[in-house]
């Protein structure tokens, strides 16, 4: 890297180092793609997707064997390496952290995922999230916040960029300008918000500001348009506006700027791809991530840097910032305490136990209950059984119901139960890309307002978004877990049983 010479490489040499796409390992010859793309246009990187972890580490490292630069591997790791890889550590949703508040376990999360992050050959995470979530409809922000107060946000996001960067992964706070007020998720359209500057600076951007002075090395621009900010409402990837003068300008930002995934509908649907990177090139951005057809577009980039339409001194700007962001970076010196994988595990139950919300009632009377299941994600599995497993071992009688949308347009819970029996409604929704499990359907809002007036014990249980409680405040009880996690069902458990306090503090209002 030391003899790396930025203006001794070639204009297609360039363009590579700034095209970071994917490596999937779902697919059989992505591999063998991979590595085309590194000998012909020497690209500056890859985000992953799937592969278990031997499998990247072995990759990772051949690949770096072939590079004439350092290569960047990063992936979307807001809840750990096993977001991604399999047999690898995944912890709750982010907002879980948010009801903790403590920047010293956040510390020690962002530690343990960089450290598991290296073992896996990669260097680059995308996170932390440091959307402010201020809008409650948000399908694709949500419980991967830390919640819905700027200052908090800030916080833990610090934390979490000095716990990582401390064990020599870089982070990567997103997404600028904050995509907490959007009501779309971005990956199939592009977001409108209201936010005026005033806004911007009173909420969203704050935690940005303290990325930037904790000395984040990137940060990833969204999907979203602030119109308020760019009046031609395009994504803030490709805005000028928003990039160099908002971030780079205006904050002072001088790490790497990356945009947002090209696969995303908000960005794929304004045309050709070369056309859109071509305008996040000159809005700012350093690194244009994972384009659907990588090949073609740094052809075209290529051939529009040669033409004109791209300068060459705006590409080696954002080459220099690469070339010296790797050196500071990526010299891949080996960590100096081994990895310790049952940490995770130990960590994963300490987020579960201190996070769980109590927003009111407290310990179940009832030795006998029935739970109703419904579970907006449609997951095929049993999502219930650990905490059901969990009731049981304490001796609660059980009768359980699943649900979907459709069961429970027509079903009448009975108005009352002749045995005592408490009726818990246990509610499991997530955030996912191109989903949005978050909103429940009328039916599942109708069939719990029917059990909210019943004469029985009531309780309502939210694994994932805390906004679904709304409405519904004539349950006895109301417990929050933001994951279906076993861990995190069975510290909702506990403190149904009486058996732990609840110590988690809503992070959102409601």
């Amino acid at each position: 890297m030391d003899n790396l010479n930025p203006n001794e490489l070639t204009v297609p040499q360039k363009i590579g180092q700034i095209v970071m796409p994917r490596l999937n390992f779902n697919n059989p010859d992505a591999l063998p793609y991979a590595k085309e793309i590194v000998q012909r246009f020497h690209v500056g990187g890859f985000i992953i997707f799937g592969g278990d972890r031997k499998q990247v580490k072995r990759a990772t490292e051949e690949l770096q064997s072939i590079s004439i630069t350092p290569l960047f591997f990063s992936c979307d790791a807001e809840r750990g390496v096993g977001q991604i890889i399999s047999g690898a550590t995944r912890f709750p949703f982010t907002m879980s952290l948010g009801a903790i508040g403590d920047e010293e376990l956040v510390y020690r999360q962002a530690r343990f995922i960089a450290e598991e992050l290296r073992e896996c050959g990669l260097n680059l995470v995308f996170a932390p999230v440091m959307d402010v979530n201020i809008n409650p409809e948000n399908p694709i922000i949500n419980i991967r916040s830390y919640g819905d107060d700027p200052s908090l946000v800030s916080r833990l996001g610090a934390a979490f960029i000095e716990g990582c960067q401390d064990r020599g992964v870089l982070a990567c706070a997103k997404h600028f300008p904050g995509h907490g007020g959007g009501a779309i998720d971005s990956h199939i359209a592009l977001p409108q918000l209201a936010q005026s500057r005033e806004n911007l600076y009173t909420c969203d951007i704050i935690p940005f500001k303290r990325a930037i002075e904790g000395g984040v090395a990137s940060i990833m621009v969204a999907h979203i348009a602030v119109p308020k900010i760019d009046p031609k409402g395009v994504p803030a990837t490709t805005s000028r506006e928003i990039v160099r003068g908002l971030l780079i300008n205006e904050l002072g930002f001088k790490g790497l700027v990356i945009t947002d995934s090209f696969y995303m509908g908000a960005i794929a649907n304004l045309g050709a791809e070369e056309h859109t990177a071509r305008l996040s090139i000159l809005s700012g951005c350093d690194i244009i991530l994972d384009p659907k057809e990588p090949i073609r577009i740094m052809e075209r980039l290529s051939e529009m840097v040669k033409s004109g339409e791209i300068s060459e001194s705006l590409l080696d700007g954002a080459l220099e910032k690469i070339v010296a962001t790797k050196r500071e970076w990526l010299n891949n010196q080996p960590l100096k305490s081994p990895f310790d994988e049952t940490y995770g595990r130990d960590l994963i139950t300490e987020i579960a136990h201190r996070s769980v919300c109590l927003l009111k009632g407290g310990k179940l009377k009832s030795k006998n209950v029935t739970v109703y299941i419904l579970d907006v994600t449609q997951a095929e599995e049993d999502v219930s059984e650990s905490f059901v497993n969990h009731l049981s071992e304490f001796e609660i009688g059980i009768e359980k119901w699943s649900f979907t949308a459709r069961d429970s347009e027509t079903f009448l819970p009975p108005r009352e139960t002749n045995d005592g029996r408490a009726i818990i409604c246990l509610v499991y929704t997530s955030v996912a890309a191109w989903k949005g499990h978050t909103e429940l359907s009328e039916s599942f809002k109708e069939l719990l307002r029917r059990v909210s007036n019943l004469k029985c014990e009531r309780v309502l249980i939210s694994f994932g978004s805390p906004y679904i409680v709304r409405g519904f405040e004539s349950f006895n009880t109301i417990l929050c877990a933001f994951d279906r996690l076993d861990a995190c069902q069975c510290a909702v458990a506990d403190v149904l049983l009486g058996r732990r306090e609840a110590q988690g503090k809503l992070p959102v209002r409601l």
